[in-house]
């Protein structure tokens, strides 16, 4: 449940910002119900208080944080789940000593995980974007992906035909595609059926 409080001020935005004070957030993470607007008396002097109930607002994130405690522990792993976010995306990281089990081969458990999490978001009619990680593996794939892909258009262009890539993901395939787009030496091509869908670099 969300934390309310009610404060008192000699003014409706005295009042409110009274109880942002106290809650420590700003007026865009709260709730705001006036519970009385409070009066004037004889020369301007206040004769009633105006008063307030301020209420956190339940972040956009919370279905999505649930639904992975949940997951997680019906999966038999342990860990803590971390979760920021912004006005466009939603990012949780899990991290913990067996958090692992929750990569999978390839990213392709991690991946599936995402794709149901995001589903309970659009459910409860959140349209912000879902970035779901373990112990930053993805931070890692995207580095380690940067590297065989220049690696490929390198050698593509040594030997002058196209290196065909080992099966990935679509977000490993997409990270591979960003890290040459520049590349006016090379293209990259996705080919192939999932789950063995693979990326082809090309010398132009």
């Amino acid at each position: 449940m969300a934390r309310a409080i009610e404060t008192e001020g000699n003014s409706v935005e005295e009042a409110i910002e009274a109880a942002l004070v106290e809650l420590g957030t700003d007026r865009d993470s709260v709730e705001i119900e006036v519970l009385e607007e409070g009066s004037r008396g004889f020369l301007g002097i206040s004769s009633a208080k105006a008063r307030v109930r301020v209420s956190l607002a339940e972040s956009s994130a919370q279905p999505a944080t649930t639904f992975v405690t949940v997951l997680i522990d019906k999966l038999g792993a342990s860990g803590d789940v971390d979760v920021s976010e912004d006005s466009e995306t939603i990012n949780i990281n899990i991290t913990g000593p067996n958090a692992g089990l929750l990569i999978g081969k390839r990213g392709e458990t991690l991946a599936a995980i995402q794709t149901i999490t995001g589903v309970v978001l659009r459910k409860n009619h959140i349209k912000k974007k879902l970035v779901l990680d373990v112990e930053d593996y993805r931070k890692r794939r995207a580095e380690s992906l940067t590297e065989i892909a220049i690696s490929a258009a390198q050698k593509a262009l040594s030997i002058g035909r196209p290196v065909v890539l080992q099966p990935m993901n679509s977000f490993e395939r997409r990270l591979v595609h960003l890290a040459l787009q520049d590349n006016d030496e090379v293209i990259t091509i996705s080919e192939g059926e999932e789950p063995s869908r693979q990326v082809r670099v090309a010398p132009r």
